[in-house]
């Protein structure tokens, strides 16, 4: 070996008396260390029901505002026939609505 590559007592007594080595760790090894939560089974059945509730809220709330349009549309449909009727029993002639004259 040659002179140069031969480690100093300097050099070892450095390396021995300062060893300032910062670890690192990534995210997820932080998680999976991490122990799983304990979760109340009740706790969790209640959350799971009003989950549950909460969808049902909404698809009956979708359903009253289908029936609330449809009657609505249903209606409207009924009078315009009651007027087209009115006018036919009156002797009218022209008693249909023609698109592009109402205006």
């Amino acid at each position: 070996m040659r002179k140069d590559h031969e480690p100093t007592v300097a050099k070892t007594e450095q390396l021995r008396a300062a060893p300032n080595i910062i670890k690192f760790e990534r995210k997820l090894a932080r998680l999976r260390r991490r122990n799983p939560q304990i979760v109340d089974p009740l706790r969790r059945l209640e959350d799971e029901d009003e989950r549950r509730r909460v969808l049902q809220n909404l698809v009956a709330a979708v359903l009253i505002m289908l029936l609330i349009v449809s009657g609505f549309w249903l209606i409207d449909h009924l009078r315009t026939s009651a007027r087209i009727e009115a006018c036919l029993e009156a002797g009218h002639r022209n008693c249909l609505p023609t698109p592009g004259w109402d205006r």
